[in-house]
């Protein structure tokens, strides 16, 4: 299986960006960890205890997922936000099922969707 760090394009820049992240204290979540946060460290899950959801903090990239917990302020994860319009609504038996992004660090999933890109450039350089 080959890894992303076994693609480095720029080595000078994957070390300096490593520098910065060091100094910054900034820690990337992988993508397993976004899909499961069960796999997220203790120590991340500590410091999340104390960081309001839409803070700006770098421990908030660990909360690029749906299963945040639905709480401004030291939540951690569970289920899947999402709301169900109920038949009597909607006038259909098909249930229609609305996934909820308020809970992202930012309040938009598309948070996700740059990470996904921008990952892979810090890493590789």
């Amino acid at each position: 299986m080959i890894k992303l760090t076994d693609k480095i394009v720029n080595p000078a820049a994957r070390q300096k960006a490593i520098e910065r992240f060091r100094e910054k204290g900034i820690v990337l979540p992988t993508f397993a960890q976004m899909r499961n946060p069960e796999l997220v460290p203790g120590k991340i899950k500590d410091q999340l205890k104390n960081i309001g959801l839409w803070d700006l903090h770098p421990a908030n990239l660990f909360r690029i997922t749906w299963k945040n917990q639905p709480v401004a302020k030291g939540g951690l994860f569970g289920g899947v936000n999402y709301i169900e319009i109920p038949s009597e609504i909607t006038g259909v038996k098909t249930r229609i099922i609305l996934l909820v992004g308020k809970y992202f660090p930012t309040g938009a999933h598309k948070v996700g969707a740059a990470y996904g890109c921008l990952a892979p450039r810090i890493l590789t350089g």
